[in-house]
């Protein structure tokens, strides 16, 4: 008995007086005050899963981001190509002309965007996101088709089977006849199969839907003087609106009454007045020099959803964020008061245990 008395009193003096005695307890005391707090962080993560859901939820319902890409003119040309053949019975070669109809694409000269965005909040029990109607008024011009970079022939050329392409992605969300008024004409659009799937980037991953025209009237067509547009479209998205700068001269206007606007892509808003205390009026001006693209091309629509700006209407913060920021700071709390404590008794010889 008197045996364990002097190894308990040993023990417990090892404990006074060791510093690594102390550091040890408190390495321990760490880790039992970690296990509610790693219990506290995966509730927040189970939470937040279930708020992303919801939001995916509530947008893929509502309406996805908008990301608007045109207008653009389509004229399908002739292109011939000739084959040799050697013949058996008069050993000699003869030549095989084959056609083949291929399309150039051309982007207009102007264009102007007014975009009028009215945000709101939707709720799901305790979550929350950001969704909006919009109103988007484009209009421009189109100057006479270039076909001087492949060389193609007047007569080769087929204005008749011309066609005007947008591409969208949000077709859910739409909530107007989509009708493009070309010089006299309207023309309306009607949806063709997926142009393009998702790859790449957060940007690139966002899939545009192709709306096509029925063939153009050749007095709607910019031969001799240019043909101005013009196009109105309602529609409900989330998240964030965006457009391609595809004019050779394009200026975007975008103005909400929401409060914390968070502008991106590759151009920003020129205007230094852009946000208010009733909101935001931004406005982009982006011209052919400022882009590495130009305004046609002969061998497909190009891909040029990383060259997109516009506004983010997420919720900057949300109570997960903050809860999942705290619960990271936790470590340091304990560890800190622990470390307070132990160099108070370390340097004052006080034992506060």
């Amino acid at each position: 008995m008197e045996k364990l008395q002097a190894q308990g009193g040993k023990f417990g003096k090892w404990i006074k007086t060791s510093i690594t005695a102390r550091m040890f307890m408190i390495g321990i005391l760490i880790i039992i005050l970690l296990i509610p707090l790693s219990f506290i962080k995966k509730l927040i993560y189970e939470r937040k899963g279930r708020q992303k859901e919801v939001v995916e939820e509530i947008s893929n319902k509502w309406g996805n981001e908008v990301l608007f890409y045109g207008p653009m003119l389509k004229v399908p040309y002739k292109t011939y190509q000739v084959k040799k053949i050697f013949s058996d019975a008069s050993k000699q070669y003869r030549e095989e002309r084959t056609e083949e109809i291929k399309y150039a694409y051309f982007f207009p000269e102007k264009l102007q965007v007014k975009s009028t965005i009215n945000p709101e909040e939707k709720k799901r029990g305790i979550y929350k996101t950001a969704v909006y109607k919009s109103g988007i008024h484009v209009s421009g011009s189109f100057e006479r088709p270039d076909f001087s970079e492949i060389e193609v022939d007047e007569e080769d050329i087929l204005w008749g089977k011309s066609k005007l392409i947008i591409e969208v992605s949000n077709l859910k969300g739409v909530n107007n006849l989509v009708s493009l008024q070309l010089h006299k004409s309207n023309y309306t659009f009607n949806a063709k199969r997926d142009s393009q799937e998702n790859s790449g980037s957060y940007y690139q991953a966002v899939k545009l839907h192709k709306l096509e025209s029925k063939f153009l009237k050749k007095e709607d067509l910019p031969l001799s003087n240019n043909s101005e547009f013009n196009l109105d479209l309602q529609i409900n998205g989330s998240k964030q609106i965006r457009f391609i700068p595809v004019g050779k001269e394009t200026n975007v206007e975008i103005s909400s009454n929401w409060k914390t606007a968070n502008f991106l892509g590759e151009y920003l808003p020129y205007n230094s007045d852009k946000i208010t205390d009733n909101g935001f009026h931004a406005k982009w001006k982006v011209l052919a020099i400022n882009r590495p693209f130009s305004q046609q091309f002969f061998s497909g629509i190009p891909d040029l959803r990383n060259y997109a700006f516009g506004v983010n209407f997420m919720i900057p913060v949300d109570e997960y964020q903050k809860s999942e920021r705290s619960a990271k700071y936790g470590f340091l709390v304990i560890g800190l008061t622990f470390l307070v404590f132990f160099l108070i008794q370390t340097m004052s010889k006080i034992l506060i245990h």
